[in-house]
């Protein structure tokens, strides 16, 4: 990783679709004496080949982007890439498109109606292993986490469908999954489907562990319909 207070240049690859943008950005970034793009992406694909190519410090990524935009594209180099540091770069201030983005994988979060200087401090940031937000929305971020942290947390159960809730007492009352696809009309795939979806959600990994979850939850599971 670079690093600017040792003289060696941050280097950024910068996805935007508008050219004239892109463009402004390149200008500005390589003014400030510490920073050189490495590559432009005018869609998620090219962000994703890019990145594999050059390896940047930083990605400034446009999450609405043409063909793959660019909350697929974060997804998609934060898995092949762990380390990956990325920072959104987008028109929304919405909550949910602000958390949308931080549950992908960014590390940062600046608003293009951003000051050129919140930027700069938002790529410095990251490359030193820091989160950023811009002063834009970190309100908005305080207040939802508020909002969330004051509300009553959901029981493992309840954050099932209705189907993966009937489908869990099927499994319960030792049905196997093509007897509960035929009674519920449904294809052994598609029962298998969401049995791995309620398996993921309650943290379970076999029949044993599904008992022993009905043990501990006692009256509650057997309600699950």
């Amino acid at each position: 990783m670079s690093d600017s207070t040792s003289g060696t240049k941050l280097r950024v690859l910068l996805a935007e679709d508008h050219a004239l943008l892109r463009q402004s950005l390149k200008a500005y970034l390589e003014t400030q004496g510490d920073c050189v793009v490495v590559g432009e992406a005018q869609d998620g694909r090219e962000a994703m080949r890019l990145y594999g190519e050059h390896r940047p410090d930083v990605v400034l990524m446009d999450l609405s982007m043409p063909g793959l935009d660019g909350m697929v594209a974060v997804r998609s180099i934060r898995r092949d890439f762990p380390d990956a540091r990325i920072i959104a770069l987008t028109a929304h201030r919405a909550e949910e498109y602000l958390h949308a983005a931080l549950d992908s994988g960014v590390d940062g979060y600046v608003v293009k109606a951003a000051s050129a200087e919140d930027l700069l401090s938002a790529i410095r940031a990251v490359c030193r292993g820091e989160a950023y937000v811009s002063p834009e929305v970190s309100a908005t971020l305080i207040n939802g986490y508020l909002r969330g942290s004051r509300a009553p947390k959901p029981t493992p159960l309840e954050q099932l469908t209705a189907r993966e809730k009937h489908i869990l007492e099927m499994v319960i009352g030792g049905m196997k999954n093509k007897e509960i696809a035929e009674k519920l009309f449904l294809s052994t795939r598609t029962v298998e489907k969401h049995r791995a979806n309620f398996m993921k959600k309650l943290g379970l990994h076999n029949l044993h562990q599904v008992r022993e979850f009905v043990k501990t939850h006692g009256g509650e599971a057997e309600r699950v319909d």
